[in-house]
């Protein structure tokens, strides 16, 4: 008969922390919505129970993973780590009752590329700016110089 072991952590419960992952696009690639991000990733780390399922909220509906083949991490406090793939944009990632949502979905909507030369723009003009007080600064450090002396 074989013999099986079972380990259970014996400190506190700890909640997942949770966050939703996705690969950098290519350029020229259509960011305006959210079913164009692509696949993507719900991790979770730092629990202790791989009791429960982690639930991936897409558009077509949730989606269940079972978390029981989560390792172990070899950090001190010994806790497990799951990542929940999917080939679909993620809206929400839930596990042991933490809810993470996807911030990137925010991104999508205010992705406005035809404002980075004003941007641009800005920032030339406030070194500009810096470049001519320092200017203006050191003559004056100069000249006060020159009439004292």
């Amino acid at each position: 008969m074989p013999i099986s072991l079972k380990v259970t952590p014996n400190g506190p419960r700890l909640d997942p922390n949770l966050f939703i992952l996705n690969p950098l696009q290519p350029d020229g690639n259509d960011r305006t919505s959210p079913d164009s991000l692509g696949p993507e990733v719900c991790l979770a780390t730092d629990f202790h129970l791989k009791d429960g399922d982690m639930v991936l909220n897409q558009k077509d509906g949730p989606v269940t993973i079972n978390p029981s083949g989560a390792p172990l991490s070899q950090t001190q406090n010994r806790n497990y780590v799951f990542a929940g793939f999917t080939n679909r944009s993620i809206y929400s990632c839930e596990m042991h009752g933490t809810l993470e949502n996807n911030d990137n979905l925010d991104m999508c909507a205010n992705f406005h590329p035809e404002k980075a030369r004003l941007n641009f723009y800005l920032l030339m003009m406030n070194g500009v700016r810096v470049v001519f007080t320092k200017t203006l600064a050191f003559n004056t450090i100069l000249t006060i110089r020159a009439l004292l002396f």
